[in-house]
């Protein structure tokens, strides 16, 4: 080699012409879903309120770009991103997709997704978006995102934690309807089959609304054991599900932009 390769390297490092680390964790926003939640207005008294849910992200940056300028028009309070934040857990992707949801008009949230989870995937989005697991109470009613993302983990039994869900899973304090975003829903191959029918029956016993999920790409909507289960389309095909609800009624559409 070269006797001045090694330093030439270094000088294009530190001037930013190429990342020599793609998965380090550093700088951008950091706390993104924490600093959504200290945007929420949160007197919201009357029960009625209204917030979007938008499907996987990846390499549709234009998409999701486009979708937070369109949210800006629909008249919602907050956003949650049911995850596949990135396509491949890089440090650029996530600093640019933090950048996208700490800059948008409205409050936004993300759950992480099993494309978040490659490589140090998992430590850039505790940096950039904080725990997985968030809880938090708004208009009277319940919101938990968690990670559902079992076979990132080989299947441990734990992934979703069920436990925890049972401690969350509490009547909202003033009546109002409790909502679960996780990645992968109950039913496919990447969530753990020990664990479907006791999420499936958890989620009932405690009278969940809504339980949103992503992963698949394509919409779809069950019913099951009295909860409803939503799937949005990833953001690819230009659309998002806006949550309505208006004391006991809780309408879901699909909006395109």
């Amino acid at each position: 080699m070269r006797y001045w390769l090694p330093w030439l390297l270094l000088l294009f490092a530190g001037c930013g012409v190429f990342e020599l680390h793609p998965y380090e964790v550093r700088g951008g926003e950091q706390d993104v879903n924490a600093r959504a939640l200290e945007k929420l207005q949160r007197d919201r008294a009357d029960g009625s309120f209204r917030f979007a849910v938008m499907g996987d992200i990846g390499v549709f940056l234009k998409e999701a770009k486009d979708a937070m300028k369109d949210v800006a028009q629909r008249d919602v309070d907050f956003v949650i991103q049911v995850g596949d934040l990135t396509e491949f857990s890089s440090a650029q992707e996530y600093g640019w997709v933090a950048s996208l949801l700490d800059d948008a008009p409205v409050p936004s949230l993300a759950v992480i997704g099993n494309h978040d989870l490659l490589g140090t995937g998992r430590q850039l989005f505790l940096h950039h978006f904080g725990t997985p697991e968030l809880v938090f109470d708004y208009g009277g009613s319940r919101f938990v995102l968690f990670d559902s993302n079992s076979r990132e983990f080989d299947f441990p039994g734990d992934v979703p934690d069920l436990d925890r869900l049972r401690a969350e899973l509490m009547a909202p304090p003033r009546g109002g309807h409790l909502f679960t975003f996780s990645h992968v829903p109950p039913w496919h191959a990447d969530f753990d089959p020990s664990l479907k029918e006791p999420f499936e029956d958890l989620q009932a016993e405690r009278n969940v609304a809504v339980s949103f999920h992503g992963h698949v790409h394509r919409f779809s909507s069950d019913a099951r054991e009295g909860v409803r289960y939503f799937i949005t389309d990833a953001l690819e095909l230009r659309n998002y599900l806006v949550v309505t609800v208006a004391g006991e009624s809780v309408r879901i559409e699909q909006v395109f932009y």
